[in-house]
């Protein structure tokens, strides 16, 4: 949503289908661009061209992460009823100039520019969909297609032989992501003119606790990867084979699809509980032994794929890009960023960290009624 919009929400007369398809679209390519390029073809390049190790990779995910949050702030600051679209294409063809980049980067100068354009098209591009995506689809419908959206990006990127393509393949893949998105953020026309929502657990504390369990479940869930990553008997234990692979695929998809059905009823609060309350149980089973450890990948997959649908419908349902930035800068780049500096060097996923996590959130859902009936 942009600023100055003041109307009741009104439907214009006309078929939908073609608007949503083309949201579902969007939805699918951001997330599909981030997770295949931006957290594994990219930092494969980077590893092949200078080697392993957090040395490395840290200063380039300090370039990307603040990049993003500088895209994030720019497209809430620029956004108007009239370039919305226009926006998110844009932050697009960054994106598919970033993957392009990727190709040809041998130096640690070049990642970096990568990395900076990386960040700066996703930043632009989340931004910019939360911002339009109410207007174009209305408010009755819009968990479904994002969960449809992001169910079907997680599922593709778990499939056997993309998850475990090389860099090149997944750069490419990213590229074609972007030129989707491209695509599909032409068809978003907007058809809906809703008021911006202040109140409930859009007023002031709502915001805050929401940023808070947000950024927790960002940051548990990036410690969790980052370890899972870097110890081969997770890897083995949770994302290794086609068929474990296949199955991943399948939970993210069917917990992103009931994901999306919930949001539509207004149960935002309780399935971001559900989401979170998986999340934790995973990475509390992830240290025991490896029994278990099949059943924390399971649980992780669907964690995941329920609170990443709630970071794109909360600030989407909000109609304000401000709070979209606020969420992306804070909860989503800061969470990131927070989360793999936890889990850096550790053997083991630290219980304080879990247990701090899973501490916010309780709080969080406590203190503001996060877990009541939202209006959907």
């Amino acid at each position: 949503m942009c600023h100055n919009v003041t109307s009741r929400a009104q439907q214009v007369p006309g078929p939908g289908g073609k608007t949503n398809l083309n949201a579902v679209i969007t939805v699918a390519a951001v997330y599909l661009f981030f997770l295949i390029f931006a957290q594994f073809g990219f930092l494969k390049a980077v590893q092949a061209a200078l080697g392993e190790g957090i040395e490395v990779i840290r200063p380039i995910l300090a370039v990307m992460g603040l990049a993003g949050v500088a895209g994030s702030v720019l497209a809430a600051r620029i956004c108007s009823e009239r370039n919305g679209a226009r926006q998110i294409m844009a932050g697009f063809g960054v994106c598919v100039v970033a993957a392009a980049g990727s190709l040809g980067a041998d130096n640690l100068v070049w990642f970096q520019v990568v990395a900076a354009l990386t960040g700066l098209g996703v930043g632009l591009t989340t931004v910019a969909l939360a911002g339009l995506l109410r207007r174009a689809v209305g408010d009755a419908q819009l968990g479904r297609i994002i969960g449809v959206g992001t169910g079907l990006a997680y599922a593709f990127c778990n499939l056997p032989g993309i998850f475990d393509a090389d860099a090149t393949t997944q750069a490419l893949i990213g590229m074609l992501a972007g030129v989707a998105g491209w695509a599909g953020c032409r068809g978003l026309t907007p058809r809906f003119s809703p008021e911006p929502r202040t109140g409930g657990e859009y007023a002031r504390a709502g915001v805050a606790a929401w940023v808070l369990v947000l950024a927790a479940l960002v940051g548990l869930d990036s410690a969790a990867f980052y370890h899972i990553q870097h110890n081969a008997d997770l890897i083995a234990a949770t994302w290794a084979g086609p068929v474990r692979l296949t199955l991943n695929a399948g939970v993210h998809l069917g917990a992103a699809l009931l994901a999306g059905w919930a949001l539509d009823r207004g149960w935002l609060g309780r399935t971001t509980g559900l989401g979170a309350a998986a999340l934790l149980l995973a990475c509390g089973l992830i240290n025991g032994w490896p029994p278990t450890r099949a059943w924390a990948g399971l649980l992780y997959v669907a964690g995941v794929s329920v609170y990443s649908v709630a970071l794109v419908c909360y600030p989407a349902r909000s109609g304000r890009p401000g709070l979209a930035a606020l969420i992306y800068a804070v909860a989503g780049w800061g969470g990131s960023a927070l989360g793999i500096g936890l889990a850096e060097g550790q053997q083991e996923l630290s219980p304080v960290l879990i247990g701090s996590a899973g501490t916010i959130v309780l709080v969080g859902f406590l203190l503001s009624g996060l877990n009541h009936r939202q209006t959907p």
